[in-house]
């Protein structure tokens, strides 16, 4: 059997990155988490890509994706030294944002793709986002006020918010295949076919709209590569349509999976470029929840300050607003006091966070269903830092009560974290009966 040839490339960048096997393997790992992936690599595994093994599937993408993040700079899978596969090598030429979507959508809709790419990678040089165009605010200033419009668009504008609205009650998971068909076999199609240009427009605002909710329900879902690729395909929709409102509104939620996945500067310098450029056309709701965006990145960064005084600005918006809440870039008191937790735990005031989250919970609208379970699980959370096991029980029945009609790959997570944390209280009576609780629901069902 021939002997594999040392992989003197990986080591090469290994010394340039200044790490040891276990800070590759161990980096390796966490970025397999943000694309969902549970990896257990060690140094062991390390020692054998030096000596010519090839890692399994897309590992050598996440190779270069950790060292890309350590080395400030572009790592390629040729420079990594392993072989390079025919469909890795295939070079994909510059495509509008629309053939990018619909090729994506009919991908994500067959069983193989959808496998392959619910472990896409989570990529930080993707965050290089377009240039704002310059004349874009003009044209957008300049348009034709609201009109009747036709019963395709009409019909797409309701789908729209029939979709939002059971994500926000339901979780990602219920109608995420009835999304991804309905935007694949009836708006796609209907945006090529002959419509007026006032009609093409909205078209493409409520494909922006689809493709943005898709990207959610894909970080909802733990799927982050995938979701980060909807997101993109969103913020480029919204440069073609020349819309600084929902070039905001994607770039807060790409912010705001930044911050998620604990990468602060990218999440801050989103969040920022999303206030630059939409907070002047945006009612008071949105400006609310860029500033909340802003807020929470500076928090991740320990920049105390500035979290607290924009936290403080967004409270203000919001305590402005008196028009109906837009589908997409709303806020409320209940989002407004889970942040202001957010900002207490990072500066070590978990008494505080208990007190903010008990007020999120009285002032959630009906229907958001997921944030009350993420909300009530945090709230346990918390309550057992304090040693409060009794409270944190009591809460996290309220959490069990709700998690059923979810279905939510945070929601499940959060469980699953609770379920460890109560664990560790032995046989107590109340943290035993809430584990049992636990190991009796249901396993979450694949998409």
């Amino acid at each position: 059997m021939p002997r594999r040839a040392r992989n003197d490339r990986l080591r090469a960048l290994l010394t340039a990155a200044e790490w040891s096997y276990d800070n590759l393997a161990r980096t390796v790992n966490i970025a397999g988490a943000e694309a969902g992936l549970r990896l257990r690599y060690d140094r062991t595994a390390v020692a054998h890509w030096l000596t010519g093994s090839r890692p399994r599937a897309q590992v050598p993408m996440l190779i270069a994706e950790v060292l890309s993040r350590r080395l400030g700079r572009p790592v390629t899978l040729t420079e990594l030294g392993f072989e390079v596969t025919m469909a890795e090598e295939k070079v994909v030429r510059p495509a509008s944002a629309l053939t990018v979507l619909t090729d994506l959508v009919k991908a994500d809709l067959s069983v193989v793709g959808r496998g392959r790419l619910a472990r896409s990678v989570y990529r930080l040089d993707v965050l290089e986002i377009p240039m704002w165009p310059e004349r874009a605010v003009e044209v957008h200033c300049h348009r034709r006020p609201a009109r009747q419009t036709s019963g395709t668009v009409g019909m797409a504008q309701h789908m729209v918010r029939v979709f939002a609205a059971a994500n926000h009650k339901f979780g990602s998971g219920h109608a995420r295949t009835a999304l991804t068909t309905y935007l694949a076999d009836d708006i796609l199609p209907s945006l090529a076919a002959e419509n007026s240009d006032a009609d093409h427009r909205e078209l493409l605002g409520a494909v922006l709209d689809l493709t943005l909710l898709l990207g959610f329900s894909c970080f909802d879902s733990n799927e982050h590569g995938l979701g980060q690729r909807y997101y993109r395909i969103a913020l480029d929709l919204a440069v073609l349509t020349s819309d600084p409102v929902r070039y905001a509104i994607v770039l807060r939620a790409l912010s705001l999976q930044a911050y998620h996945l604990g990468h602060g500067t990218a999440a801050l310098g989103l969040a920022l470029t999303a206030l630059t450029v939409g907070d002047r056309h945006v009612e008071p709701h949105t400006s609310a929840f860029l500033h909340a965006q802003v807020s929470l990145s500076y928090a991740l960064l320990g920049r105390s300050e500035a979290a607290l005084a924009a936290h403080h600005r967004a409270r203000e918006n919001l305590r402005r607003a008196t028009e109906e809440r837009p589908v997409f870039g709303s806020y409320n008191r209940g989002e407004l006091s889970y942040h202001a937790a957010s900002i207490r735990v990072f500066d070590g005031d978990t008494a505080g966070a208990v007190t903010a989250l008990h007020r999120a919970l009285r002032h959630y609208p009906s229907g958001e269903c997921r944030s009350l379970a993420l909300t009530l699980a945090e709230l346990a959370e918390r309550q057992l830092d304090l040693g409060l096991l009794s409270r944190a029980c009591t809460v996290a029945h309220r959490f069990l009560d709700v998690y059923p009609g979810l279905r939510s790959g945070r929601v499940t997570t959060a469980l699953g974290n609770l379920r460890k944390r109560l664990q560790s209280f032995g046989r107590h009576p109340d943290a035993q009966a809430l584990v049992q609780r636990c190991a009796a629901l249901p396993s979450p069902r694949p998409r």
